[in-house]
């Protein structure tokens, strides 16, 4: 069955990547082996030198980021697939909002923190 998630609908919580607190909303984790979620890093803010044990796809919505790999700088509108194991540290120049789907089956991804947990 085809779902929706309106803007209204998104319901943003707090989650740890890679030791660090963010902005989260998930908009699906409903099977198919994916989960797919938006992420705000604020500016400065930098996900430690990490890998991955299945692949990422990440898509700049807003923002400005540095990923080492490569060195590459990406922008709004820039898209990046990480392969399982290619480590890289991710920083955000500029308040950044990204897309990212993976596979829902990584136990390295990211985690939703407790209303109540310390941000």
């Amino acid at each position: 069955m085809t779902r929706y998630v309106t803007k209204a609908e998104q319901k943003w919580d707090q989650a740890r990547v890679r030791g660090v607190n963010m902005p989260s909303c998930t908009l699906w984790d409903g099977g198919h082996d994916v989960v797919t979620r938006l992420f705000r890093l604020p500016k400065g803010c930098q996900l430690p030198r990490h890998k991955h044990a299945v692949w990422v796809q990440i898509f700049v919505v807003s923002g400005k980021m540095h990923v080492d790999l490569g060195e590459r700088t990406l922008e709004a509108g820039d898209f990046y697939f990480v392969e399982p194991g290619d480590t890289h540290i991710e920083t955000a120049l500029e308040d950044t909002e990204l897309f990212i789907v993976r596979y829902a089956n990584d136990p390295q991804g990211a985690r939703i923190l407790p209303p109540d947990a310390a941000t």
